[in-house]
């Protein structure tokens, strides 16, 4: 941002162009742009204000609020080119008991003025009918709900969906002034009996841009607005973005939630005139929990879950990332089976855009989600060195610091993921050689942690990535439990006791996350095995670790926990999502019975049971004789067929047995048809591969015309 302005005091209503900006309104240069990306720097041309900290007139007023508008486009610029669209499905919810009655009434009118304004897209059929309506803009959204509690897994888009929705906003503030004003906030940087208007004001009054060249600049437009924050609410005036309400104290996680609906409720506008909106987002298992364990919903209002992305999305994402070629080679990867579980994480986008840099860092695939964070942080690193060496700290060094910082947030009982800077310095293992000041310089230049408003406070640039490190420092703390004891089972016991206050089957504890990654940085070591076992009366957890951790299980660890998947699907008496989740877990986790390659189907046709037709085969023996075709339901005509005897896989052909061939046989025109190589054109995969993801590999293919059916076959 340019510093000096000699013409911050003129009036400059014609700039650029003829565009009539006004007496208190002027033009900055500010160099944008992310180097990590390989973005060219840009020049964005800031509106700023130049009237009095307190607006006295409606000129001044309007100016205000242009400038403020103009800085939200500057800090969410990025993500007109990035963003990647999210399908993001309404859900039901149910009218909360015991609401005041004018708040009843109100919401009744409202229902009904917004059936009243349904547009032939949307469904029709009542209230509950338009809540479960499917769309890709949280725009849309709002028009249908003034509040929406935006659901999704880490990493899955909820903030930049957040970030988009304010720079649309903002953008189209600029053209229409009654437009209202999105305020985004980060929950986590809640502190200990500090109100969410005091929050609200906290952040608007602290607000800071930092450009390209890692300079930090008040945002003046933000901080001025913080004086008309209780004005702006009771005009019903603002977008409310809350973002992360998993990421307040565990501590508080119930209580947060209930002051968000009653914030909602005392602030909500104009009566028959402009109303606050608001949108708050949260991941799906932590709000999964705390429905489980209030008395009622303490936020009801709109839920809405995001989708994860469709594989012509990732498509679309990993060539613009990489490139037409690389992104290619990426997207083939990822359709081998022994890619699956990366399959999967490739439908986040926050992990789909971590392993495209990793990928074009290294040109290989991580095994699993723990190892792609790993890789990821290393490439960050090793890029900061090369760019300035001068003065560089090991990454070890820094690592063992950001390490035990993330251990203490996680830990701490009473803090978010926004920590004030003097109490993470007490966490910051530096010693006398290592100037703390350049540690954090260096972090926050890779892009691993970010200073808030003006540096009094810090958090990780993600919560995955505090996990991350959480991680790290909870692997070290217990290999260190295993060196307690003289002999090695001494050593072990003491290991699985410190692993319970992480780890309490059926109880969350905040560690979840952690845990996950923590398995899969084990490697071949044996803490992911004392992990499993550890949650062994929680057969779901136990299996997401094992699949998490991407390695072999013992024979007799691996028996336990799909024999308890096994139960869990077949007790009628658990909710079926729960029994749908153990089924799919448990084909996960048993996929490699099945044949998937050639070697594999003809050892399988060896072994075929000679008891024709007995469960216990794989292939059942079907004898020559006159079958009869159709009829079924008088709805085709029959037709009897004489067939000579064959044998036929007892089982639909698997998603994981389909991968092989799309991986290794796709594009071999030597497996296909002539009609069916001119259906193929340039197609790599089936339509809609990856949906379901490649981590479902026990599953059915789905989506196989019969060209491909007969190439597989082939």
């Amino acid at each position: 941002m340019n510093q000096s302005d000699p013409s911050r005091h003129i009036n400059q209503s014609q700039q650029q162009g003829g565009t009539s900006l006004g007496a208190f309104n002027q033009f900055k240069d500010v160099h944008i742009g992310d180097a990590f990306r390989g973005d060219k720097i840009t020049i964005f041309q800031l509106i700023t204000y130049t009237g009095e900290a307190a607006p006295r007139d409606p000129a001044m007023h309007v100016a205000l609020l242009r400038a403020y508008r103009s800085e939200v486009e500057l800090r969410y610029a990025q993500w007109r080119r990035r963003y990647a669209t999210l399908p993001l499905v309404a859900l039901p919810v149910a009218t909360r008991s015991g609401a005041a009655p004018h708040y009843e009434r109100e919401e009744l009118f409202f229902s009904t003025w917004r059936q009243a304004q349904r547009t032939d897209e949307q469904p029709a059929g009542g209230e509950s009918a338009l809540r479960q309506h499917t769309f890709t803009d949280l725009r849309d959204g709002l028009a249908c709900y003034d509040h929406m509690l935006l659901l999704g897994p880490p990493g899955g888009g909820k903030t930049t969906a957040l970030w988009r929705l304010a720079l649309d906003s903002a953008e189209s503030g600029l053209e229409d002034a009654n437009a209202r004003l999105p305020v985004f906030v980060r929950l986590g940087g809640l502190q200990p009996g500090q109100s969410l208007r005091d929050l609200l004001h906290a952040d608007l009054a602290s607000a800071v841009f930092v450009d390209a060249n890692g300079l930090r600049f008040p945002l003046e437009g933000h901080r001025a607005l913080a004086g008309l924050l209780d004005e702006l609410l009771s005009e019903g005036n603002l977008i409310l973005l809350w973002d992360g309400l998993n990421e307040v104290a565990r501590s508080r996680f119930a209580t947060v939630a209930q002051e968000l609906d009653a914030f909602r409720r005392a602030h909500p506008g104009c009566i028959g005139g402009p109303r606050n909106t608001s949108v708050t987002t949260c991941r799906a298992d932590d709000h999964a929990l705390l429905l489980e364990a209030s008395d009622g919903d303490p936020y009801p209002v709109q839920r809405v879950r995001i989708e994860g992305l469709d594989s012509d999305t990732i498509q679309q994402m990993v060539v613009g990332l990489l490139g037409a070629e690389r992104g290619k080679a990426l997207l083939k990867a990822l359709t081998e089976p022994a890619h699956a579980a990366l399959a999967e994480l490739a439908r986040t986008p926050l992990l789909l855009t971590m392993l495209c840099e990793v990928y074009d860092a290294t040109s290989e695939l991580p095994r699993n989600r723990g190892q792609l964070l790993k890789r990821f942080v290393s490439h960050r690193w090793k890029w900061e060195q090369e760019r300035r060496p001068e003065g560089w700290i090991a990454a070890e060094v820094q690592e063992r610091a950001l390490a035990r910082l993330a251990y203490a947030i996680t830990e701490s009982s009473g803090r978010g993921t926004s920590v004030s800077l003097s109490w993470a310095t007490w966490y910051l293992p530096v010693g006398r050689a290592i100037d703390l000041t350049e540690l954090l310089r260096q972090a926050q230049a890779a892009d691993l942690i970010e200073l808030l408003g003006d540096g009094a406070q810090l958090r990780f640039s993600h919560q995955l990535v505090q996990e991350y490190f959480a991680a790290v420092e909870l692997r070290a703390k217990l290999q260190a439990a295993t060196q307690q004891g003289a002999w090695p089972l001494v050593g072990g016991v003491v290991q699985t006791l410190r692993l319970r206050q992480y780890a309490r089957p059926g109880v969350r504890t905040g560690w979840e996350e952690t845990l996950l990654l923590l398995a899969g940085l084990d490697g071949e070591g044996s803490l992911a095995s004392t992990l499993i076992r550890t949650f062994l009366d929680d057969p779901l957890r136990a299996a997401q670790l094992a699949i998490a951790s991407d390695q072999a299980l013992a024979p007799e660890l691996q028996a336990e926990v799909t024999n308890a998947l096994e139960r869990m699907y077949r007790d009628t008496n658990l909710p079926h999502e729960r029994r749908i989740d153990a089924g799919s877990h448990y084909s996960t986790l048993t996929y490699p019975w099945l044949p998937v390659t050639l070697k594999e189907w003809q050892r399988e046709l060896a072994r075929r049971n000679q008891r024709f037709g007995t469960p216990e085969g794989y292939f059942c023996y079907i004898p020559a004789g006159t079958y009869r075709i159709g009829g079924w339901e008088g709805k085709k005509a029959a037709v009897d067929l004489t067939l000579p005897a064959f044998w036929i896989a007892r089982l639909p052909i698997t998603v994981a047995q389909f991968a092989r061939f799309v991986a290794e046989g796709y594009r071999d025109d030597g497996y296909w048809t002539a009609n069916g190589l001119y259906w193929r054109g340039e197609r790599i995969a089936p339509y809609e591969w990856g949906n379901p993801p490649l981590s479902a590999a026990n599953q059915p293919v789905l989506h196989v015309s019969w060209y491909e059916a007969s190439a597989f076959c082939a």
